[in-house]
């Protein structure tokens, strides 16, 4: 029996044209960015990481299959996913053949900033069909929804998630931009750059640590 998708399509249609009076604002085109949400996403970080200063410093041409020597410098700032992301970064560098040491005139300085975007006032978010059914997949946010081949397969799933969730989702208001940096001198060899959605409950675990709170007892000596 032949199945026609033609309803569906009318569905979603029509859920989309509901008219306004005023003007709608726009936004710039739908784009999808992963979101940080466990300890395993950072690791999927810095292996990524790893591999693209792989590609860029020793993967081809002139340095194709020499030694280099990287020098990971401490966090700026102390922070759990900061700490997380030095020692697996050294890990994933091991592993593909740098050298690293601890001694900062024997290798290339490697650095990293972490920063936390706060947005005060992103509103909800009217997706694409399919958006939030993509969420479901974490890490590679709709990644594998954007290539499938089968349109009708992909609209069928995208319609019944959305009319559950009255095709309306909304996204955190946290963003980190981790940017990794690996200098010669006064001279940038590589430079790296990675967005993502981190849950607003787990802010805490990338916002620098203070200071351990100072506490005083006083003790009262008591002459003989």
């Amino acid at each position: 029996m032949k199945i026609s998708y033609a309803p569906l399509v009318i569905l979603c249609l029509g859920l989309g044209a509901c008219a306004s009076q005023i003007p709608v604002a726009t936004t710039y085109p739908v784009s999808y960015q992963k979101k940080m949400q466990a300890a395993h996403h950072w690791d999927v970080l810095t292996e990524d990481v790893a591999n693209r200063l792989h590609d860029s410093l020793i993967g081809s041409g002139a340095q194709q299959g020499r030694t280099i020597s990287l020098y990971v410098q401490q966090p700026r700032y102390n922070s759990d996913f900061s700490e997380a992301f030095h020692n697996l970064l050294i890990t994933h560098l091991l592993e593909r053949g740098f050298s690293i040491t601890e001694n900062s005139s024997a290798g290339l300085p490697l650095s990293y900033d972490v920063q936390v975007v706060s947005h005060n006032d992103r509103g909800f978010i009217r997706p694409v069909p399919g958006l939030f059914t993509g969420l479901a997949s974490s890490v590679f946010v709709l990644r594998g929804i954007a290539h499938q081949s089968s349109t009708a397969a992909w609209l069928l799933g995208a319609v019944e998630t959305d009319i559950v969730t009255g095709y309306i989702t909304d996204n955190p208001d946290h963003e980190i931009i981790v940017t990794t940096s690996v200098m010669n001198g006064d001279r940038y060899v590589t430079r790296l750059r990675d967005i993502y959605y981190i849950s607003d409950n787990n802010v805490g675990q990338y916002i620098a640590q203070g200071p351990a709170p100072v506490t005083t007892r006083i003790v009262e000596v008591v002459g003989p």
